[in-house]
């Protein structure tokens, strides 16, 4: 099909002819039949090529991080008896890439190849495709042009950001396997006598030993249970009506980014874990490179999405009565309610350590400033409350990163980032 310059050339050609006829000026019949001409040429060396193009493309890496480049190499053959003319190549990007996948290549001999390749950079998490692929053909004079697909898409994912984490200080009478079997390489006797330590504050006192405490003199702690389990259970709350802002800002995608920074932190040291949220099926624990990688993948792609308000107290009485007797439970979630505040206070009956990570939905509104302080009112409510039951909590704002307050975070406490004195809300 002819381009627009040779629509242009075909309509000069044409004024030419009649021009010509009409003064009787013969060279400009011949300069119009030889454009015309031309055009003609043009149309058959794109439309009856003998060329054949194969054509392949490879994304990597498969899963990046935001911000990181990803490269799209793309291999090109002729496979036909003929050479191929000058190609255009436009790869489609979807919205949040950067970059531009457009360039051009001057023909292909009969049986060679060419390689060429493009970077692109995501700025946010999600699941993005490549494609499909356009090739224009195009004659050497670019009159005439033929455009095909020639592949379809190409996805790849971008995991959210994450912070680095550490495991917080393990204290009171419920140790996980792992610290036990450092003190006490012999392990654990189900329910018979276990052994002797210092009191910790937070100890059940009806267990202190007082033979060995009169002997030391100091309280000594008889543990007799089983060592709790090194797994942990990441709960992501994704109901939309507790979150609230827009893109990166929102308090779903800092929930997100929180819920990974938790999972490379039990990856990297060793605990089984496994990543549940409010509305979609529980996630089986377990360990490893796979089990990383589905988790992260979930998170790569999941979005909030409206539900019952009872949902994530559903959720939590399923986990409460697995008794599986699980290391940590960490909640991530945006507005802190009454209602699930009491069902996460129940879980400290199965799991050793419950931690609430929060990015209350007032802190990232632009709600007027009575009904944030009416939010952040409830949310201390439920914080002490929280507290009460012996439940970490952790409250953040849009500019507070999880790392530092995830680190100063103990038995029982409560980790309040300072939003009301903001001097819009004195």
């Amino acid at each position: 099909m002819p381009t627009s310059r040779g629509w242009l050339v075909a309509a000069a050609a044409a004024a030419m002819l009649v021009a010509g006829s009409i003064f009787g000026a013969r060279p400009l019949e011949q300069l119009g039949v030889g454009l015309l001409v031309l055009v003609g040429i043009a149309v058959a060396v794109v439309r009856l090529g003998r060329h054949e193009l194969v054509v392949t493309r490879r994304v990597s890496p498969q899963r990046a991080r935001p911000g990181q480049r990803v490269h799209i190499a793309l291999h090109l053959a002729n496979r036909g008896s003929g050479a191929a003319p000058l190609l255009l190549i436009e790869d489609r990007l979807p919205r949040g890439l950067r970059g531009s996948a457009r360039f051009a290549i001057r023909g292909i001999e009969s049986g060679g190849e060419r390689e060429a390749s493009v970077t692109v950079e995501a700025a946010r998490r999600g699941a993005y495709e490549v494609g499909p692929m356009e090739i224009s053909i195009v004659d050497p004079f670019a009159l005439a042009q033929l455009r095909s697909v020639a592949l379809g898409k190409t996805s790849f994912l971008v995991y959210p950001r994450t912070e680095l984490l550490a495991l917080p200080r393990d204290t009171g009478d419920r140790r996980t396997l792992t610290m036990s079997s450092l003190r006490h390489p012999s392990g654990a006797r189900g329910e018979d006598f276990y052994t002797l330590r210092e009191y910790v504050e937070g100890d059940d006192l009806r267990k202190i030993h007082w033979p060995s405490t009169a002997k030391r003199s100091r309280y000594m702690i008889r543990q007799e249970e089983t060592p709790w389990q090194t797994r942990a259970t990441i709960l992501l709350d994704d109901r939309a009506g507790v979150h609230d802002g827009i893109g990166e800002a929102a308090s779903f995608e800092r929930a997100v980014e929180a819920s990974a920074s938790l999972v490379d932190l039990y990856h990297r040291t060793g605990y089984g874990y496994r990543l549940v949220t409010a509305l979609a099926p529980a996630m089986n624990s377990g360990k490893g490179s796979d089990q990383w990688t589905r988790c992260l993948d979930l998170l790569a792609t999941i979005r909030a999405s409206g539900a019952a308000a009872d949902a994530l107290a559903g959720r939590l009485l399923a986990l409460e009565q697995e008794a599986t007797a699980e290391a940590a439970l960490v909640v991530v979630t945006g507005a802190l309610r009454g209602r699930d505040a009491v069902a996460i206070s129940a879980c400290r009956r199965s799991f050793r350590e419950v931690t609430v990570i929060a990015f209350p939905a007032h802190r990232f509104s632009g709600q007027s400033t009575k009904s944030r302080w009416e939010g952040e009112r409830a949310l201390m409510e439920a914080v002490r409350l929280l507290a009460r039951a012996g439940v970490r909590t952790l409250a953040l704002g849009p500019d507070d990163p999880v790392a530092p307050g995830w680190a100063g975070l103990g038995p029982g406490r409560a980790q309040e980032a300072g939003w009301g004195r903001r001097p819009e809300l004195v």
